[in-house]
């Protein structure tokens, strides 16, 4: 149980009760961090909205944003964030051999240990410590691209330091 109460469908407002029956629908329970995202409402439904505009199809494939997050969610130490990656790349096809050359970024293409390099430096260090590696992701990726790479540690920095702090554990 979270250090914040978990808000049920009863206790919340009008305005993000669709935000639960949509969980409802798609996965059949409101998570946790919903639940205690729910006491001020504004930042509940703009963070979903930004969830779905970042991990929606854009620049970078699905599957590489998901890397991203698993890589943030393992470097925080957020069990719930952990949770919740590993069964979103196993769903896209990773198995644990997969999960643990990302985890260790081993046997991986040279432009994907660039990225996640990246993620350990911005993570780490809220800033780029290592340009060269920024060099390197520039001269293969476009502007767009990088935005949305950024875009994606960010939101799972956010999401995993909301969760560790207010004791969001796997359900």
């Amino acid at each position: 149980m979270a250090l914040i109460s978990s808000l049920e469908k009863n206790q919340i407002k009008e305005t993000i009760i669709s935000i639960y029956e949509k969980f409802e629908k798609n996965t059949g329970k409101v998570p946790e961090w919903v639940k205690v995202m729910a006491h001020r409402p504004e930042i509940l439904k703009e963070f979903v909205e930004l969830f779905g505009a970042i991990m929606g199809e854009g620049e970078i494939e699905s599957y590489l944003k998901w890397k991203i997050a698993y890589t943030v969610s393992n470097q925080l130490r957020c069990p719930f964030c952990v949770d919740v990656t590993t069964k979103m790349l196993k769903k896209l096809g990773a198995d644990d051999e997969t999960l643990s050359k990302i985890k260790e970024k081993k046997d991986l293409p040279e432009e994907e240990k660039d990225i996640l390099e990246l993620v350990g430096d911005v993570t780490d260090n809220a800033h780029v410590d290592h340009p060269e590696i920024f060099e390197r992701l520039r001269k293969r990726l476009t502007e767009p691209q990088i935005v949305e790479l950024v875009s994606v540690i960010g939101l799972f920095n956010y999401i995993n330091r909301f969760n560790n702090t207010l004791g969001v554990l796997p359900e």
